[in-house]
């Protein structure tokens, strides 16, 4: 035998070896598959994720009006509630006025 002859011994190490590098490249072939569906459901639960909180947003905004439509429609009755009972007491005090004056008119005891 030659130097440059391969024996029967290396040839079967040099098969097992392209064996287990075959196993390998397709183990990791299998991973990088399971990778790459694990990032297409981490962005599709991102996707999800981020339309609730755009809902949210939404809602959120949408209280907030709401919200400061109320405030402003309180302070509206408020106001005309204050404004009212003024002019009630401008009239219960002329009232009273009209009375005392009745009653001086028809004197005492009378």
């Amino acid at each position: 035998m030659s130097n440059d002859t391969v024996t029967k011994d290396e040839f079967e190490t040099v098969k097992q070896l392209l064996a287990s590098a075959a196993s390998y490249a397709e183990s990791a072939s299998r991973q990088s598959d399971q990778n790459t569906q694990a990032i297409r459901e981490l962005r599709q639960a991102q996707r999800e994720e981020f339309d609730a909180i755009g809902e949210l947003r939404l809602a959120q905004q949408t209280t907030e009006e709401r919200l400061q439509s109320f405030l402003f429609e309180s302070q509206r009755l408020l106001g005309n509630h204050a404004e009212r009972i003024q002019q009630l007491e401008g009239i219960s005090e002329r009232l009273e006025a009209i009375l005392s004056y009745l009653i001086r008119k028809e004197g005492p005891g009378e």
